[in-house]
């Protein structure tokens, strides 16, 4: 077990302890560093050995790199074009005349934000310019106004039908989404309708007025009936990632639609699959994500005007994260090619069951808190952890649900939780008020342990 245990030890430190000189919370160091380090233990000497070790990790990661850049171009021309503002004026109207229905109507549309773009963080500095000084003109407290978009937004980083946690957790595994998807609709779908109650009643209940100015002058349908057209690519997105991932359904119109378009002796579809790293395009998700790129461009000649800079933006934006799964991708080839996933799962058969399960949900309920992103998370812990869990027979699918839900359970649990930090200081910008997030953070607990409970049951049915 040496040969697992020197790379993990130099994976958790360097990512966590910024001391380290040079390289101290610098996760393409950890993962450069820990993926050098497994291949060496492993005895794997050979550079094309490398290279295929890292194509592989690559390949197993590429569809979510697609998806981190398709799903944050779609977010940006969302905004751009006033979908956004369009889905919070209708549910405004629909539920926000009172105090509670206007924070339902923020959680709903922070928890599409998050599905899309899949970082708190971002959708936080996306949405929360829209909605944090509203709810202070309602006279809520800034740290309740923080709490609010990081609960929404996490929620968000999970919910279906895009569910970027699900897409990570899969992906690692080496699984296809849709069972887990399907599994998240119920898992989620509860979480979700539980933690608003809470937030509406315990938090809002009869304690806030609401200001003239926010309480909606039009129906629902008169927005709709106005505007109707700015939703139009993001219904399609909707449609096309749902039409594959509800059980009933199970049907992928994108991928269809590629192999209707003949190439050769096989068909476009087939053809791009077959290409390593390319050919993780044709993930449903990504496909959907590109389709409805193409709608929101062709249907709105604003968002045609200075794309080029924003799309240059938008690039910029993302850039660390996409570099850190390119990393994550050789830390993941290698740490397979120098026999550590083999030496975890033969250790784990000889373990109690039940501390490796409670001690693996616990560290990755502290990787989201410390870290602030489920998918660097599960990154990082899920190759040790999954195949750990497995050989005591944890089934793949559910050891995905698992990660993904205890995750995302870290991303706002005190006491250090990184995205409440980020968000607080985005609120008191915003508001220039002073933002405790230790407070925050506590405001959060109760759709963390939702999450975490969800993940629990997952290791031990």
């Amino acid at each position: 077990m040496i040969t697992v245990i020197i790379p993990v030890l130099f994976l958790m430190l360097v990512s966590t302890v910024k001391k380290i000189p040079l390289i101290g919370g610098n996760l393409i160091a950890a993962f450069i560093g820990t993926g050098v380090l497994s291949l060496l233990l492993g005895g794997e000497y050979n550079p094309l050995v490398w290279g295929q070790a890292w194509l592989t990790g690559l390949n197993q990661v590429a569809f979510i790199i697609f998806i981190v850049i398709f799903g944050s171009i779609f977010s940006t021309l969302q905004v751009k074009s006033g979908a956004m503002d369009t889905v919070l004026n209708v549910l405004r109207a629909i539920f926000g005349r009172t105090p509670q229905g206007l924070i339902l109507s923020i959680l709903i549309t922070m928890c599409l934000g998050g599905s899309l773009v899949g970082t708190v963080s971002a959708v936080g500095a996306v949405i929360g310019m829209l909605v944090v000084p509203a709810m202070d003109d309602m006279g809520i407290d800034p740290d309740l106004n923080c709490a609010i978009i990081v609960t929404g937004g996490s929620l968000g980083a999970i919910m279906p039908p895009i569910s970027n946690a699900i897409n990570v957790a899969c992906s690692i595994i080496g699984i296809p989404t849709d069972h887990v998807l399907q599994i998240s609709y119920v898992t989620v779908g509860i979480s979700f309708v539980l933690t608003s109650l809470f937030v509406c009643k315990v938090y809002i209940g009869r304690k806030y007025q609401m200001p003239q100015y926010l309480i909606p002058t039009e129906k629902a349908s008169a927005i709709l009936k106005r505007e109707w057209k700015n939703l139009i690519p993001l219904m399609v997105l909707i449609v096309l990632v749902a039409l594959n991932s509800i059980p009933a359904i199970s049907f992928d119109a994108t991928g269809e639609l590629l192999r209707a378009i003949p190439l050769g002796e096989t068909n476009l579809y087939d053809w791009l699959k077959a290409i390593p790293v390319i050919g993780q395009v044709t993930n449903n998700i990504v496909l959907a994500l590109i389709v409805a790129i193409i709608v929101a461009i062709a249907i709105t000649p604003a968002l045609r005007k200075n794309i080029s800079p924003d799309l240059a933006k938008t690039m910029r934006t993302i850039r660390m994260s996409v570099l850190i799964q390119i990393f994550a991708g050789f830390f993941l080839g290698a740490f397979r090619a120098g026999g550590q996933i083999a030496a975890i799962s033969e250790w784990a058969t000889g373990l109690n069951a039940i501390a490796l399960k409670l001690g693996g949900a616990g560290s990755l309920i502290l990787g989201g808190m410390l870290l602030g992103a489920q998918s660097t998370t599960q990154t990082s812990l899920l190759p040790i952890l999954g195949p750990a869990w497995m050989a005591t027979g944890v089934s793949d699918i559910n050891a995905a649900a698992a990660s993904a839900h205890l995750a995302a359970a870290g991303q706002g649990l005190p006491p250090a939780d990184l995205n409440t930090f980020v968000i607080a200081g985005l609120v008191s910008s915003l508001l220039q008020k002073q933002v405790n997030p230790m407070k925050s953070m506590i405001l959060t607990v109760p759709y963390c342990l939702l999450l975490a409970f969800f993940g629990l049951v997952f290791l031990f049915v």
